[in-house]
This record gives C-alpha cells, sequence and structure tokens, in this order.
C-alpha cells in the first residue's frame, strides 16, 4: 500500500529539491517522504499531527531548596490540547486523587485551567500562537515525592506549521539527490555519495551543491524546533492523527 505523507508532498519535494519525476520518481520511490518524515519525528522528537494521545506517568516533583513543596509539573509533549485523565498515583499503583480534565474545545476557546490546576501557555514559535506548553500547576494540592502522577492527554498540531513541511521537504530532498546520485543515506549527518561519474553529467556537481544547501537549511530549522530531549519517561501513544 502507498505511504500518504503526513508533512509534506511529491509537489514540495521536487519544488524544494529542483529535481523532477524524470530523474526521480516519488510515486515509485514513496519511501523516499516515508523515511524522512520518520527522521523528522525521530530527530524532534515528536509529532506535528493533530490530536496525537499520550500517556505519561511522572514522579511527582521534589520539595526545594527551601524545602517547599512543588506544585509544577512538566509534560513531555506540547502544545497540549486536551487532558483527558489526571490522577494521583500511591507507591501500590493505586488512585489516591482524581483531578479535573480539560477538553480540547475548552482549550481551543482559551479555557486553560480546571478547579484543580492551570495548564500554563506561552507563544509557539512554529505557529505564532499561544498555546498550552505542557506545565501544569495545581492550584492548592502540593506533591508527595513518594507518589506518581499519571496524566493522559493530546498534543500537536491542527494544521502542519509550516516550518515543519519546509524541514521534511530539505529531508526528503537529501534522500532524493543522494538516491539519484547512487549513494546512500544513513540520517541528516551520515549519507554518502559515488565519485563524479560521467552517467550523471552536470547534474553531479549540482547535486553535490543542492546536498549541502538542503542540509544547512534542515540543520538551522532544527535549530530552531528543537532537537530530542534525552528524557525517560513512561508512555504510550496514539497512531499519527
Amino acid at each position: 500500500m502507498a505511504y500518504s505523507p503526513v508533512y509534506t508532498t511529491t509537489t514540495n519535494v521536487y519544488n524544494k529539491s529542483g529535481l523532477s519525476a524524470t530523474e526521480v520518481d516519488l510515486s515509485a520511490k514513496d519511501d523516499i517522504i516515508e523515511d524522512a518524515e520518520k527522521e523528522l519525528e525521530s530527530l524532534t522528537g515528536r509529532k506535528f499531527t493533530d490530536a496525537n494521545a499520550i500517556t505519561e506517568v511522572i514522579k511527582a516533583p521534589n520539595k526545594d531548596i527551601f524545602e517547599n513543596s512543588s506544585k509544577t509539573l512538566k509534560l513531555n509533549f506540547y502544545p497540549v490540547q486536551s487532558i483527558t485523565s489526571f490522577t494521583l498515583l500511591d507507591t501500590e499503583g493505586t488512585v489516591t486523587e482524581t483531578y479535573d480534565t480539560l477538553s480540547s474545545t475548552e482549550i481551543t476557546a482559551g479555557t486553560y485551567f480546571s478547579d484543580d490546576y492551570w495548564v500554563t501557555t506561552s507563544t509557539d514559535d512554529l505557529s505564532n500562537t499561544i498555546v498550552p506548553n505542557g506545565i501544569v500547576e495545581m492550584i492548592s494540592l502540593t506533591f508527595t515525592p513518594k507518589y506518581r502522577l499519571k496524566i493522559a492527554y493530546t498534543y500537536g498540531y491542527s494544521a502542519v506549521p509550516t516550518l515543519i513541511r519546509t524541514l521534511a521537504s530539505c529531508l526528503a530532498g537529501i534522500r532524493a539527490w543522494v538516491t539519484f546520485l547512487g549513494g546512500s543515506y544513513n540520517r541528516l549527518d551520515s549519507y554518502s555519495i559515488p565519485q563524479q561519474g560521467v552517467s550523471k553529467g552536470d547534474f553531479y556537481s549540482r547535486g553535490r551543491q543542492m546536498i549541502e544547501h538542503l542540509s544547512q537549511e534542515a540543520k538551522e530549522i532544527l535549530d530552531r524546533v528543537g532537537r530530542r530531549r534525552d528524557t525517560i519517561f513512561f508512555a504510550s501513544s496514539s497512531n499519527r492523527g
């Protein structure tokens, strides 16, 4: 079954790379875009589609240096679109408290708080809008460090941000050029192309330049978007929205 692109299109990749279907048929080599989009999610450590469901079990924060109990916790993914379940677990994993939820309708309407907590907001560089950034602050409760918090929520974007479309097109364009030149691609910083061959003619020099250009643009976008954080957590997630 043919792969259906999530972040870019074949037209975008052709336009970005300067190649055409004559050089690389992306309908026949649909793994180029599929692998590029998987690499994008691997590099950033998150999805940029809509309503991605995930459940995290987070250790309750420790007290600060002044022995004050914390009221704040940080979710691993954002923008938060809804909080569908929020419970406090004791050391045996038993639910001891159940907190309010926040629906996607409420958050879309600008309601960022419940009877139990606030979800703080900030400007998102990708969408240039105010979004819930994953920081949850309890209104009155303080956490006992030996306990765990289990939170089920959704995150993502209702429409793929422009920078993400561009990043996906860059990564796919690099792959397309490497494929056309007969090279091998592993990841953004790990690919190889053979020495110039007469069969490619002027395309060889142009291809090398385009690969370097697309690689630099992809790295600059990643600097803005952010790369995967080295954070260990327990979670479950649905398929792409």
